[in-house]
C-alpha cells in the first residue's frame, strides 16, 4: 500500500471518497507552515505550537493555525447546502470537566458575525455546530469523554439532510437539519485548533491529518473503511 500523493489526491476512480477533497493537512512538518497537500491552502502558525514529526501540539492559549479565509471551505453555493466531511486525528494530554478544545473551526469568536462552522469537544461531548444565513446554530453531538494519551478519529458528515458525528470508524449520533436551514458563507478563516483550544483548565491536545471534503459526504461504510480496521486515519491505495 502506499500513500495518495498531492496529485492524485483529487483524481477520478482512485477512491470516491477523496475525489472532492479541498484541503489535506498531515500536520507533520518539523519547520515553516502547515501544508495542504490537495489546494495549497497553508496554514500560518500562531503561538508555540510544537512539532514532533507526527504532531502538531497545542500548549497554551492562542495557539492554532491559521488557514484564512476561502469560499472552499464554506459548504454552501450561496443558495443550497453542499454535502462534506470534515475530519482529524486528536489526541488529548490532559482533561478537566469543563475542557473545551475548537478542533476544527470557520467563525469567529463567540457571538460574532461570519460564523459558519465548528468541530469542538466541550464538556464531554464532541459537537459539530454549523450556522444559517439568519445567524441561527444547528449542532449535533454526542458523549464522549476521552481517554488521557489516546489517539481519537473525530469528524462529522452531511448526507443530504442529515448530519452525523463518528468517532473512531463509528457513526455515534445524526440530526435532520430543519427544513429550509441553509448554511451561510461568511468571512471567517478555517483554523485548526483555536483561541480557546486550551483556555478551560488543563487541556492539552495533539492534531494530525486534518482532512476538509466538499461535495460529497460519507456513508457509514465510507468511515468504517477510512478508519481502516482501526488503524488510524491512512489514504492508501
Amino acid at each position: 500500500m502506499s500513500i495518495i500523493a498531492a496529485s492524485r489526491l483529487r483524481a477520478s476512480g482512485i477512491n470516491p471518497m477523496f475525489d472532492n477533497a479541498v484541503a489535506y493537512y498531515r500536520l507533520n512538518e518539523t519547520t515553516g507552515d502547515a501544508i495542504d497537500l490537495v489546494n495549497g491552502y497553508n496554514g500560518t502558525l500562531n503561538g508555540a505550537i510544537s512539532r514532533d514529526g507526527e504532531y502538531y501540539t497545542f500548549n497554551a492559549e492562542n495557539e492554532f493555525v491559521d488557514i484564512g479565509n476561502e469560499d472552499d471551505f464554506s459548504f454552501t453555493d450561496g443558495t443550497n447546502n453542499t454535502d462534506f466531511v470534515v475530519k482529524t486525528e486528536v489526541i488529548f494530554n490532559g482533561i478537566s470537566t469543563r475542557d473545551a478544545a475548537w478542533l476544527v473551526s470557520k467563525r469567529q469568536n463567540f457571538n460574532e458575525a461570519f460564523e459558519e462552522w465548528q468541530l469542538a469537544f466541550f464538556n464531554n461531548q464532541i459537537l459539530f455546530a454549523i450556522w444559517n444565513t439568519s445567524n441561527n446554530q444547528f449542532e449535533v453531538r454526542t458523549d464522549f469523554i476521552p481517554t488521557v494519551g489516546q489517539k481519537y478519529i473525530l469528524g462529522v458528515t452531511l448526507n443530504g439532510n442529515t448530519l452525523s458525528l463518528f468517532i473512531n470508524g463509528v457513526i455515534e449520533q445524526t440530526e435532520n437539519l430543519p427544513v429550509g436551514f441553509t448554511f451561510v458563507n461568511g468571512l471567517s478563516v478555517v483554523k485548526l485548533g483555536d483561541e480557546t483550544f486550551t483556555t478551560r483548565l488543563n487541556l492539552i491536545g495533539k492534531l494530525k491529518e486534518t482532512v476538509i471534503v466538499k461535495g460529497n459526504g460519507w456513508t457509514q461504510q465510507n468511515i468504517t473503511d477510512n478508519y481502516n480496521g482501526g488503524a488510524g486515519i491512512t489514504y492508501n491505495l
